[in-house]
């Protein structure tokens, strides 16, 4: 039985929960949600969560370490009547009752160079002390995001995703979640993920919160290093990784997930302005994906060509660096875009960050480095992450080598 308790608690108290997850260096990346507006000067943001999912009864937790996925699954209430959403699958019990299941992906604990071991806490843990409003500190950019600890003396947790971008676009500074090992050994989420993550698990995130309020939970939770499993399978989630995620493959069932970009109505910042009544995410942006079957109601504009997009021929790779013509890099049934290269190769917006490598005693072409856009090579056919080194030539660059996408 979930067992959630409100309190105010002494400040002393929520730096404890929270000082076992420190901020990484901010890097950047083309995956970007909710709007973090303490980058323009703003205060940590309040999360309302308006979607479908309930309060779960019995509710546990599974952490893979390994494939950077998080299971949350319990039964339905008795009296559940709405609609669930397209990434949550359902299964029945011998009682009658239904059993829901949602994915989530996580960062997990970068590798420390001096010991080759990354910080974890694998194990089985029986509690959450949870914080549903956690504002930035001079510590990390909590950005106002659930915390949810599940390790007493380590202070190891779920929350948000700490990262964010500016948005090419509009501007805007949003936060993303970087999918591999990131963290100082927290599993982050998506913003919009810890939050119905937290709604589910009791802490009623349908109205603000303070930011002394905390709960303490009652639920299984489990952190292993290896794959979890879901009906015999292997568990995966439908969301780009780093090259360091080694996703199962073969025997695998891959749950899909969501984000505010295509459903902006499920999760959204508090407006003191607006009414709690069930329509307060409304008109916080276009809604592009039908929440109930997963339909994409909006056509997204064509993927960025680029140096590393995939081609069959030169005429897929119509477009220009600095004057020069791309042209299609085949090694057998498999190519990409690419130009000649001396020293330096030109980025584009949308597209992953380019390398001059080395190909040849004195050649060299633009490649692809494995990046979140591209899936960690993963979305480029015939390619896998490849070390390579920097062709230099004329041009007076540095020496470097960099992770890229190579046949």
């Amino acid at each position: 039985m979930l067992r959630q308790t409100l309190s105010r608690l002494a400040p002393l108290f929520l730096f404890a929960l929270v000082a076992g997850c420190e901020e990484d260096s901010v890097t950047t990346g083309d995956d970007a949600y909710l709007k973090n507006v303490e980058k323009t000067g703003g205060k940590s943001q309040k999360w309302i969560y308006e979607g479908t999912l309930p309060k779960l009864e019995s509710p546990a937790v599974v952490i893979s370490l390994k494939a950077h996925t998080l299971r949350m699954t319990g039964l339905l209430p008795a009296s559940y009547e709405a609609e669930l959403p397209f990434y949550a699958k359902t299964t029945g019990e011998q009682n009658g009752r239904t059993r829901v299941t949602v994915v989530y992906p996580v960062a997990t604990g970068a590798i420390d160079p001096s010991t080759g071991k990354a910080p974890a806490g694998p194990g089985h843990y029986s509690k959450l002390y949870g914080v549903p409003f956690t504002p930035t500190t001079d510590k990390a950019a909590w950005g106002g995001f659930p915390f949810l600890k599940y390790h007493a003396s380590r202070g190891l947790a779920f929350h948000g995703p700490i990262t964010s971008e500016r948005n090419a676009d509009t501007g805007d500074w949003e936060w993303v979640l970087k999918r591999g090992p990131v963290s100082h050994g927290c599993q982050r989420m998506q913003g919009e993920h810890v939050v119905e993550l937290s709604h589910m698990l009791g802490m009623n995130m349908a109205g603000p919160h303070k930011s002394g309020d905390t709960a303490q939970i009652t639920v299984s939770v489990d952190v292993t290093n290896e794959y979890d499993s879901f009906e015999g399978k292997l568990v995966d989630v439908d969301y780009p990784a780093l090259p360091a995620v080694k996703r199962p493959t073969g025997n695998v069932v891959m749950f899909e997930t969501w984000d505010s970009r295509n459903i902006p109505n499920l999760v959204c910042a508090y407006d003191s302005k607006r009414l709690l009544d069930g329509t307060h995410c409304d008109n916080i942006g276009i809604v592009k994906q039908d929440v109930a079957t997963g339909e994409m109601l909006v056509v997204e504009e064509e993927e960025t060509r680029w140096v590393g997009s995939s081609c069959d021929a030169d005429s897929e790779c119509g477009f220009e660096v600095d004057g020069t013509q791309a042209h299609c890099n085949k090694v057998g049934g498999d190519g990409f875009c690419t130009v000649a290269c001396e020293g330096y190769c030109a980025d584009t917006a949308g597209a992953a960050p380019t390398f001059c490598g080395r190909t040849g005693s004195n050649s060299g072409t633009c490649m692809a480095k494995a990046a979140v856009e591209n899936d960690g090579c993963l979305d480029i056919d015939g390619t896998s992450a490849k070390q390579v080194e920097r062709f230099i030539g004329s041009s007076g660059a540095s020496a470097k080598v960099a992770t890229v996408c190579s046949f």
